[in-house]
C-alpha cells in the first residue's frame, strides 16, 4: 500500500506548479503521509486517485505561525482572511478531514487555541468549530482542552448569543457571512437580506453540543447540563419554524421586525429549496421522517447536475442568475456544500436508512469525479473553488484568469489546491463505514455493489491500529469472503 502512495505523490509532484509552500513541501509528502494518512485501495482508480490527491491537497495546507499551527484555506495571501491568511469558515471541514491523520494532535490543538485566542478570526464566519473538534476527539485524538479552553469555548459561543440571537431564540446570518455568497434565498431585488438560516441556527446547536461534551470531559456538570439545554431549545425552535414540505428553508428579511412578522407566518414565504437544508442533518437534528428529503439529491430537476450537487433548486427563476462576483451559491456546484450534505447522508444512513446508501454512492462518485481540470491538452487531478454545474468548468478560475490574476482577488491560481471541503473523510466514514459513536471500531459500509474488493490500512481509531478489508471472493487478500476488521501492531 505503500508503494500505491508512493506511485501517486510521485505523479502528483511532476505534475504541479508549486506556487505557494507552507510548512511541507512537495519534496516531503510522501514521507509526510506515509507516517499519517490511511491508505485505501479500492477497484474505482479514479476515486482512489481522488483520495491520495487530495491528502496530498491537505498537506500544504498545514502551516506554522507565531501562534502554533494552523490549517489555512487558500494558499495565496487573501484580503479577507484573518491573522497569517486563516479563515475559520472551512475549520469544520479540516478537523474532520483531520481526524483521520495519526500523530497530529499537536497540531489540531493548537489550530483550535488559534480560534479560542483570536475572536475576531473566529467569529469572521459561522462555523461548526467547537463540534468538529468533538468528532476529532471522538475518532481518538487528544485535543489540549481544560478549565480555562472551556471558558473560553463559552465566550466563544456567548459571543455569538449577543450579536445574532433573535427574542425568538433563533440565530440570524447573512450568506456571506455564512460564506455562501449570492444565495438565492439570502438576496432580495438584487440586496443581501438578513436570515434564519438552517446554517448557524445548526452550528450553534452543534456548538452547544460540543462545549456540553467538552464540560463532561473535565467533570463541570452545570455548563454541561446549560449547553445541552440550549442545544435542545434551539433544535425546537429550528424543526417549528424553518421546516416546510419536508425540507428546512430559510426565512429571511431586511430587518428584524420583518423577520419576527415572517417566523409567525405558517408559510415559507416563497423560499427556496437550497443545500443548506441539508446542514441540520450534519447534527443529527432533524427529526424521523425528513430523511426524505434526500430523494430530491436525485432529481434531475431539483439538485442532481450534470457535474454535481447544485447548490440551488434548478427549477427556480434566480437559478444562475448573474452577478459580478466570480463566487455565486445560486446553483453552482461546491465542494464545501456538497461535502455538508454528504456528510449529513452517512450520519442519517448510521441513524438507521441504509436504503439512502445509493445516493450516496452516486454523489461521491460525482464529487470525485470534479476533480479534474484540462490545461495544454492534459488531464490533471485539481480542486478548485465552484464549478458549473452544467460542464466541467472551475468557474471561479475561469474568471480569475480572464481578470488577469488580480493580487486585490488573491493573485495567480488563487482557489488551487483550495482546502475549503472534505472528501477522505467522506471515504472513510462512508464507503468504509466507520462508525464514531462506539468505543470499539464498528462499521456501516456503503461499498459499490460492483466493487470486487476494497482495503484500508493504517487506520487508527481510539488508540488501537486496524485494517479494513473487504473482499467478494475471498480471492484478492486471502483472508476469507466479505468485510474483515483486522486490528494491527502500532
Amino acid at each position: 500500500m505503500k508503494d500505491l502512495l508512493r506511485k501517486y505523490v510521485d505523479e502528483f509532484n511532476r505534475n504541479d506548479d508549486e506556487l505557494y509552500v507552507n510548512e511541507i513541501p512537495n519534496a516531503a509528502a510522501y514521507e509526510w503521509l506515509c507516517d499519517r494518512i490511511p491508505l485505501f485501495e479500492c477497484p474505482d482508480k479514479e476515486l482512489e486517485k481522488t483520495y491520495y490527491f487530495r491528502w496530498w491537497t491537505y498537506r500544504k495546507h498545514v502551516k506554522h505561525t507565531p501562534e502554533g499551527y494552523a490549517i489555512s484555506e487558500f494558499l495565496p495571501d487573501v484580503l479577507w482572511a484573518g491573522r497569517y491568511n486563516i479563515i475559520n469558515a472551512p475549520a469544520g471541514h479540516h478537523f474532520y478531514e483531520g481526524r483521520w491523520l495519526r500523530k497530529s494532535d499537536g497540531v489540531f490543538s493548537d489550530y483550535l487555541r488559534f480560534y479560542l485566542n483570536n475572536s475576531e478570526d473566529a467569529h469572521r464566519y459561522s462555523s461548526w468549530l467547537l463540534y468538529a473538534a468533538m468528532q476529532y476527539e471522538l475518532v481518538g485524538g487528544e485535543l489540549s482542552v481544560g478549565e480555562g479552553e472551556l471558558l473560553k469555548m463559552i465566550e466563544y459561543y456567548e459571543e455569538w448569543e449577543r450579536g445574532h440571537r433573535l427574542p425568538t431564540g433563533a440565530f440570524w446570518s447573512y450568506d456571506d457571512r455564512d460564506a455562501m455568497e449570492y444565495s438565492i434565498s439570502g438576496h432580495r431585488n438584487g440586496k443581501m437580506v438578513k436570515g434564519i438560516r438552517p446554517t448557524l441556527n445548526s452550528y450553534m446547536c452543534a456548538e452547544a453540543v460540543a462545549i456540553a461534551y467538552f464540560a463532561d470531559k473535565i467533570g463541570v456538570n452545570n455548563v454541561k447540563e446549560e449547553y445541552l439545554r440550549k442545544a435542545e431549545e434551539l433544535r425546537r425552535i429550528m424543526n417549528e419554524t424553518l421546516v416546510f414540505d419536508g425540507f428546512y428553508k430559510a426565512r429571511h428579511g431586511e430587518h428584524d421586525d420583518e423577520i419576527l412578522e415572517v417566523l409567525k407566518r405558517s408559510d415559507d414565504t416563497g423560499s427556496p429549496m437550497e443545500l443548506i437544508g441539508y446542514v441540520p442533518f450534519m447534527f443529527g437534528l432533524a427529526p424521523d421522517g425528513l430523511e426524505r428529503a434526500f430523494y430530491h439529491l436525485d432529481d434531475s430537476e431539483v439538485f442532481l447536475a450534470k457535474t454535481g450537487m447544485a447548490t440551488a433548486d434548478m427549477r427556480h427563476p434566480d437559478f444562475l442568475k448573474e452577478y459580478n462576483h466570480e463566487c455565486l451559491w445560486n446553483g453552482y456546484v461546491w465542494p464545501f456544500a456538497t461535502s455538508q450534505v454528504l456528510t449529513g447522508l452517512i450520519k442519517t444512513i448510521h441513524r438507521g436508512h441504509p436504503e439512502l446508501k445509493p445516493i450516496f454512492i452516486k454523489h461521491l462518485d460525482l464529487y470525485s469525479k470534479m476533480h479534474r481540470i484540462e490545461l495544454d491538452g492534459t488531464t490533471l487531478p485539481w480542486i478548485d473553488e465552484v464549478m458549473s454545474p452544467h460542464e466541467n468548468v472551475w468557474t471561479s478560475r475561469a474568471i480569475l484568469e480572464g481578470l488577469g490574476w488580480q493580487e486585490g482577488l488573491g493573485g495567480k491560481e488563487r482557489g488551487k489546491d483550495y482546502n475549503h471541503s472534505t472528501f477522505c473523510d467522506l471515504v472513510i466514514s462512508g464507503i468504509v463505514g466507520v462508525r464514531t459513536d462506539s468505543e470499539q471500531l464498528t462499521l456501516d459500509p456503503a461499498i459499490p455493489r460492483d466493487w470486487e474488493y476494497m482495503r484500508l490500512d493504517n487506520l487508527e481509531y481510539r488508540g488501537k491500529l486496524y485494517t479494513v478489508i473487504y473482499d467478494k471472493t475471498g480471492e484478492k487478500y486471502g483472508k476469507g469472503k466479505g468485510l474483515r476488521i483486522i486490528e494491527s501492531e502500532k
